[in-house]
């Protein structure tokens, strides 16, 4: 019994010693606050922004501060525990923390910072806390620990994001109208936190080549649902048109972190009322069965209907043979039906230059293009071509070739440059030297031609004995010769044909310089075989004479400059009347082009010094008119008229009377 009430009784002191021990007892510290931390984050979590710089954090005031007045102190320290530690490691030296009459408990919590330099490297979390070492006995209370996470890395870094999956294939007005816009989604990942991911989606005309090509207003940026569908607004598809569009995205974690920029996404988009009724297209130059080298030269166009939903900028891509033309727009071809022309190039590559048949079908068609979504044709036609020729390769579709020789010319004078008047009346003669590359081969037909027109005389058809390079003559008769008698510039150029080939070759233009009209002016025409003076006549100026009629022809043209010339002779032709020649320089007016020119004589001076009583009863009038012609003065045939300007007046013979009754 007594062994049980000395065990009741120490047992009693010890509860005592416990209570008194307890009374003397501070409060425990209370857990600092990490400032910069994001709210509410269990892990304290660090926005991105704040961990390039020392945390703030706060420590709040604590019980049994040292009694005012006896220089005691409490001392804080702070400390830290990363994750590769066991123990917590000190942040610099604790500091004193005097009484409260020097800082009151007014100035806590105090201002405390996690310098930057002992986690600058540092990503993860850590753990915080404060100590407090009592004035009294010198025991320390330690502050709960609190965590502080750094976090560097974007969303599932270093892997690149993949790219957005857009739900409907092909984006029309009915898709925009019928979802308010693009429905999309993310695709899944891993990461902490993740329901605070926030997605900022890039919509864009152009495939982004890194991240400076996001855009600066992005399409969709807020939390990531979870169902990670979100939608794209209609305005950000209508605002591209019709055309290849472009997502990418970024992922943001909840301190901030961005991901790579995802992989990028394309997507068809074709607005507006798409293409429908389209019709088989036409080659109308291949009408009549065939598209030869000339066809390809005019050039060849490919003709396409008019079709329901059109768009000026719809793109147009023609299939030739087995590939395709560069795409081109309706609105670059408009009115309908559109006419697009098809390049030699590319003819002449879906052509089989080396084959024996020349005659080869070739397939046609076309799609019309709402941005990037095709529309097909009803089906292709089938057209004939035929680019052989015989002789030296032609590289264009033309029929001039570069390839041929120019013709050499020789006039019957041995001119190489024209034909003069000396040449009146003779041939000339066209040298063709024959090519070489390949050679010539037996049927190959030469035509020479004369100012477009092929020559009276037989073409040359090649037997195979000619000899390389060997020049052919051919005659040009002057038949053909006298069909232009004047003309500067005049082309030769003959044609290379073979039986069995449709598309000639011809050679480029020999120029030459034809001279060999005769110029014959028409004669002067007089008021009579006998001039009298019943045919004088009043200028208007008060002066009487006659009027001879410088006639109409192919060179009294408009503005030309006509001499025109008189003398007056003796009877005996011969002699010249002093004072009665008369010259004038004229210049053709619009009207007298039509009617020619009536050039005034005047009777005194010209008419009736023919006239001298009991000498001379007559004389004789000559009268001619020249015509500057390309530089030449060409005189007229001279007119003759005999001149009897007399009349009975009273008492005899007498000169005219001025003026005419």
């Amino acid at each position: 019994m007594a062994s049980s009430f000395q065990e009741q009784k120490l047992t009693a002191e010890q509860v005592r010693n416990n209570y008194r021990a307890n009374f003397f007892t501070a409060d425990p510290l209370i857990e600092a606050t990490i400032v910069d931390a994001m709210p509410g984050d269990a892990d304290g979590l660090m926005p991105i922004g704040k961990i390039d710089a020392a945390i703030n954090v706060t420590i709040p005031l604590w019980s049994d501060r040292p009694p005012i007045g006896f220089g005691q102190v409490n001392k804080l320290a702070l400390e830290w525990l990363p994750e590769s530690s066991s123990d917590y490691l000190p942040i610099g030296t604790a500091e004193d923390i005097p009484d409260s009459d020097t800082l009151p408990d007014a100035d806590f919590p105090l201002k405390k910072v996690i310098p930057l330099e002992i986690f600058k490297n540092y990503e993860g979390t850590f753990k915080f806390r404060y100590t407090v070492t009592n004035w009294n006995d010198g025991g320390s209370r330690l502050a709960p620990e609190v965590p502080v996470t750094i976090d560097r890395t974007g969303p599932i870094r270093p892997a690149t994001p993949a790219p957005i999956e857009i739900v409907e294939p092909l984006i029309t007005d009915a898709v925009l109208t019928r979802d308010g816009g693009v429905k999309c989604v993310v695709p899944d990942f891993i990461e902490d936190k993740k329901d605070f991911v926030k997605v900022a989606v890039g919509w864009m005309k152009d495939l982004p080549e890194d991240e400076a090509d996001f855009p600066e207003r992005v399409a969709f940026f807020d939390l990531l649902p979870s169902d990670r569908t979100i939608l794209v607004p209609a305005s950000f598809v209508t605002a591209i048109g019709s055309a290849i569009q472009y997502a990418v995205y970024f992922l943001f974690d909840k301190a901030g972190n961005r991901s790579e920029m995802s992989l990028p996404k394309s997507v068809q988009a074709a607005l507006g009322e798409l293409p429908s009724g389209l019709k088989a297209c036409t080659v109308p130059l291949a009408d009549d069965g065939l598209i030869d080298r000339a066809d390809a030269a005019f050039p060849t166009k490919v003709h396409i209907e008019e079709y329901t939903g059109v768009d000026d900028d719809d793109g147009i891509v023609i299939t030739w043979g087995k590939n395709n033309l560069a795409r081109t727009s309706v609105g670059a071809h408009r009115p309908f039906p559109l006419k697009i022309p098809v390049s030699w190039l590319h003819m002449a590559r879906e052509y089989d230059f080396a084959s024996t048949t020349h005659v080869q079908p070739i397939d046609v068609d076309y799609t019309v293009f709402r941005g990037d979504y095709p529309t097909s044709s009803p089906g292709k036609i089938s057209v004939n071509t035929d680019f052989a020729i015989t002789g030296p390769v032609n590289p264009n579709p033309e029929p001039i070739s570069p390839t041929l020789e120019l013709i050499r010319f020789e006039s019957s004078s041995g001119s190489d440059k024209e034909l003069t008047i000396a040449d009146i009346g003779k041939p000339a003669t066209g040298h063709i030297k024959l090519f070489t590359t390949p050679a010539p081969v037996v049927g190959d037909t030469l035509t020479l031609y004369y100012n477009g027109k092929a020559v009276s005389s037989a073409p040359y058809v090649v037997t195979g004995n000619e000899t390389p390079a060997q020049e052919i003559p051919m005659a040009i008769p002057w038949d053909d010769i006298k069909l232009v008698p004047v003309m500067d510039n005049l082309p030769l150029h003959y044609t290379l044909t073979h039986t069995g080939f449709a598309n000639p070759q011809e050679s480029r233009r020999t120029t030459i310089n034809v001279m060999v009209e005769v110029v014959t002016l028409p004669e002067i025409t007089v008021p009579a075989v006998v001039i009298n003076c019943s045919h004088l006549r009043e200028d208007g100026s008060g002066k009487w004479g006659v009027y001879v009629r410088i006639p109409t022809s192919d060179y009294l043209k408009e503005g030309a400059q006509v001499v025109a010339v008189w003398n007056t002779y003796k009877v005996d032709k011969v002699t010249e009347i002093p004072t009665t020649y008369l010259v004038e320089e004229l210049t053709v007016s619009k009207v007298q082009e039509q009617t020619g020119i009536d050039w005034f004589i005047p009777y005194e001076k010209c008419l009736k010094p023919t006239y001298v009583p009991g000498v001379s009863n007559a004389g004789l009038g000559k009268v001619t008119y020249g015509i500057n012609i390309r530089g030449q003065m060409v005189a007229s045939d001279v007119k003759e008229c005999l001149i009897g300007v007399f009349e009975d007046a009273g008492s005899g013979n007498d000169h005219c009377v001025i003026p005419r009754p």
